[in-house]
């Protein structure tokens, strides 16, 4: 009896597990054949497929494709990111791979000159030389009735990078540098983003153009024209950045503000003693006083017939006015002249006879 239930024990438990098992198979065949009508599907839909019930699977064709696209995508951004760590990886061995980041290099100086027009000519010669071009450009000073005013001018210039430096150099030359700054950005990273996130766009905008061909339903048209329309909007966004980037990479920028000056500002090179000091403050005033007198003689002599004219208006006015304001004296304020006091007693003054 006990060797029967046991054998009968062992016989319920083999047939569970057996139940088990061919389900679990089941479940994972249905599960493939699943996976595998959804994959085959964009290859089997033809133009004969209609009615709602057929529109329904196209519809997860295209959410297919997404989730697809979403992936895809995932990977090129992941190998883009890859690529950006093999490159910044830099080392001895491999100098060759600095040469291709995106490095954009901006450069502002200061200078002053006694000769404006000279420097300007140069200048102009210099950027046509290296293969550069003005951005932008503005002089003002020289009016005609202010010919003593110096001129200022702003100049934003654009040389090839592999020349702005000889550029630099030859304005240092030229004029009197005062300030020089040079700032430098690297947009490695932002470009290689930019380049990842637009190849992806590129391949979802192919894989769309595959779908719409085959779809006949009027819905799914209009969501693939809108999806496509939306990544031609950002593919062009993209391709401009990207040429944003190349033109300031190549073409690095020098701003120069020119100040056209009498005296040149002498270059301090080391810390000035009371005596120097002294010696440079004198030459200074003497300077000062002789640039204010010949100044003052300048204009003397420019605007000597105005004086003239006016002077001669000055001395008739005063003459007219003087005259006027002695009448007026005489016969307001001056007392007039009387004869003898007559007497007091009422008799007649004697008489020369009567004496």
């Amino acid at each position: 009896m006990k060797k029967k239930k046991i054998f009968s024990v062992l016989g319920f438990i083999l047939i569970v597990v057996f139940m088990v098992t061919a389900c679990s198979k089941k479940d994972s065949k249905s599960e493939n054949m699943l996976y595998d009508s959804n994959a085959n599907y964009g290859t089997s839909m033809t133009a004969q497929d209609t009615g709602t019930a057929e529109s329904e699977p196209q519809l997860s064709a295209t959410e297919d494709s997404a989730v697809n696209f979403d992936k895809d995508k995932k990977e090129g951004e992941t190998s883009a990111a890859e690529g950006i760590n093999n490159s910044s990886a830099i080392t001895a061995e491999e100098p060759a791979t600095q040469s291709q980041d995106k490095i954009i290099r901006r450069f502002y100086m200061d200078v002053e000159t006694q000769t404006f027009d000279g420097l300007i000519t140069k200048i102009d010669s210099e950027i046509d030389r290296l293969g550069g071009y003005v951005e932008n450009s503005k002089i003002s000073g020289k009016r005609f009735y202010n010919n003593n005013e110096a001129r200022y001018g702003s100049i934003v210039v654009r040389i090839p990078r592999d020349k702005v430096d000889e550029f630099v150099n030859s304005v240092d030359e030229n004029a009197n540098v005062i300030n020089k700054q040079e700032s430098t950005e690297n947009v490695t990273l932002q470009y290689t983003d930019m380049e990842s996130r637009k190849k992806s766009l590129e391949i979802e905008q192919e894989r769309l153009f595959v779908l719409l061909e085959k779809t006949d339903t009027l819905d799914n048209i209009v969501t693939l024209e809108s999806r496509l329309s939306d990544i031609r909007y950002e593919l062009q966004n993209y391709e401009t950045q990207l040429r944003t980037y190349d033109n300031l990479v190549e073409y690095s920028s020098v701003t120069l503000s020119i100040q056209e000056v009498e005296r040149i500002t002498p270059v301090v090179e080391k810390k000035q003693t009371v005596a120097d000091r002294i010696h440079n403050g004198f030459s200074d005033t003497v300077y000062n006083i002789s640039e204010g007198f010949k100044n003052f003689f300048v204009w003397f002599v420019v605007n000597f017939l105005y004086l003239l004219i006016w002077g001669v208006i000055i001395a008739v006015v005063a003459l007219i006015a003087r005259r006027y304001y002695k009448k007026w004296y005489a016969k307001y304020v001056m007392p007039p002249t009387q004869g003898p006091n007559p007497p007091t007693n009422g008799s007649n003054p004697p008489t020369k006879g009567n004496e």
